[in-house]
């Protein structure tokens, strides 16, 4: 009897161990949510604080020196944009430039090695390859235009990012 009272105990100990588990990861997942919605209501206050700047409205000092902290950011931001648009137009400009230089050696490259021009036959198989690969341009699966998943026919929605399929 003494073992069976042994083993009877290991079983009843197991149970209550996977119970706790189960309530500790229940109780785990409720945590997690929690701080998911703390986090959202920081934004919805900062949010709300900064809406109240941008109509001039004055706020305690250290939401004033956070707000600043924000527009000294967003001016930051803006001209970090134009130097980078600056650097495009520079490296368009240089590539516009060599373009030109390269123009009058490809002309007389090509001159020298100009050979006349043969016309093709007319293929009726190519015809029939190019409308083929037309029309498997059409089929499905196509992608989608947000995040290039594929996209399965009869779907209204992309399954990864639940963009509208058009």
């Amino acid at each position: 009897m003494d073992f069976f009272d042994k083993l009877g105990e290991a079983a009843r100990n197991l149970t209550e161990k996977a119970g706790d588990s189960l309530e500790i990861n229940r109780l785990t997942g409720e945590i997690s949510i929690e701080k998911g919605n703390v986090q959202y209501y920081h934004k919805e206050l900062g949010e709300h604080y900064w809406a109240k700047f941008a109509v001039g409205e004055k706020l305690d000092d250290e939401a004033m020196l956070i707000c600043d902290k924000v527009v000294v950011s967003q001016d930051r931001i803006r001209h970090l944009e134009i130097e980078i648009e600056k650097i495009k137009k520079e490296r368009e400009a240089i590539q516009e430039e060599r373009a030109k230089t390269k123009r009058p050696h490809q002309e007389e490259e090509e001159k020298e090695t100009e050979q006349p021009k043969v016309e093709e036959p007319q293929d009726k198989d190519a015809e029939v390859l190019v409308e083929a690969v037309a029309e498997q341009t059409e089929e499905w699966p196509r992608y989608c235009h947000n995040c290039g998943g594929a996209i399965k026919e009869g779907q209204r929605f992309c399954i990864f990012c639940g963009a509208e399929v058009k």
